[in-house]
């Protein structure tokens, strides 16, 4: 009896070895055919084409959070000369650019994802390294992906984290929210201004005024809009003065892009999903200098001594 079992424990062994060996070797070669992850945009001048008849990526529209509660937001106390501290975030995190070629990036959906280093989050980290280094700014790049699980909430999740960093006494002179636009076919004369020899996507700073509902419920607290704008024209005029047509003009609309904790809280888009990622960062540098030589909007570089706000229409 002990030879029959020995023969079949012998041959069950055999087989198992050669399927460990085959799985094993497998391994070691590719397959033979590996298809590149589609983007969905087609780069020929057809496709172009194309893409100028569909309907353009629509941002999502700010939702109050529902029974929203009131936070009190405390200012930090600067002295006079301090480096600025900044934070740079990003509630549309997965934001990307065309790309260059077919493959270039994997997407999470049509001009999106989740790689940082073709997502806003590369746009962040080159705008901290100018700041930082440059200025001597101190500065917070917040790298959290807010979009999951679902887009149009995002907005609280990435007014959950500012709100973090307040009960935690981080307090910052400037809020930086940092995004692309969505490309709308005929809204601007150029897509991007050439400097030099150099394509530069077209920048904008959008400021929320609060004043939008939705299903009956407002928001609880309100930005101070009148001077979030001030400060964004100001620093709309310094990077048109460097670098004429780069900056469009300030927008304003009834949402609150969590600009209600800080007079010194932006949005700032940095091009759209038809410019590509080297446009947008030929940008990063004007925005830099712009918050640099006028401490984030509240004086001219031509005048820094002026105490009173300035302001100025593009």
């Amino acid at each position: 009896m002990k030879k029959p079992l020995q023969v079949i424990c012998f041959v069950f062994g055999a087989l198992l070895f050669g399927l460990m060996g085959f799985t094993a070797m497998g391994e070691l070669f590719p397959p033979k055919s590996q298809s590149a992850l589609h983007i969905g945009v087609d780069l020929s001048q057809e496709g172009a084409q194309q893409a100028a008849t569909l309907p353009h990526e629509a941002d999502p529209v700010e939702l109050p959070a529902p029974g929203e509660i009131e936070v009190k937001i405390v200012t930090r106390e600067r002295e006079h000369g301090a480096p600025l501290r900044v934070l740079i975030y990003h509630t549309h995190t997965y934001e990307a650019y065309a790309p260059d070629f077919d493959g270039q990036y994997k997407q999470t959906e049509r001009w999106r994802t989740a790689d940082s280093q073709y997502n806003m989050v590369r746009l962040g980290a080159e705008l901290a390294r100018i700041l930082t280094e440059e200025y001597g700014m101190t500065v917070v790049h917040d790298t959290t992906a807010f979009e999951m699980p679902n887009l149009d909430s995002a907005y609280q999740r990435s007014l959950a984290a500012i709100e973090g960093y307040t009960a935690k006494d981080e307090l910052f002179d400037l809020y930086i929210d940092l995004h692309r636009d969505a490309y709308v076919e005929g809204r601007y004369k150029e897509n991007a201004v050439k400097v030099g020899d150099t394509s530069v996507a077209r920048v904008m700073f959008l400021v929320g005024k609060g004043t939008g509902t939705f299903a009956g419920q407002a928001f609880a607290q309100l930005p101070d809009w009148e001077k979030n704008k001030a400060r964004a024209e100001v620093m709309t005029a310094t990077i048109n003065d460097e670098a004429p047509g780069v900056c469009r003009p300030v927008s304003t609309n009834q949402s609150r892009y969590n600009q209600h904790v800080s007079t010194g809280a932006f949005l700032i888009e940095i091009g759209n999903n038809r410019n590509t990622l080297a446009e947008a960062l030929a940008a990063i540098p004007y925005v830099a200098r712009a918050i640099g030589e006028t401490s984030g909007g509240t004086v001219f570089a031509q005048h820094p001594v002026e105490e009173n706000l300035t302001t100025t229409t593009p």
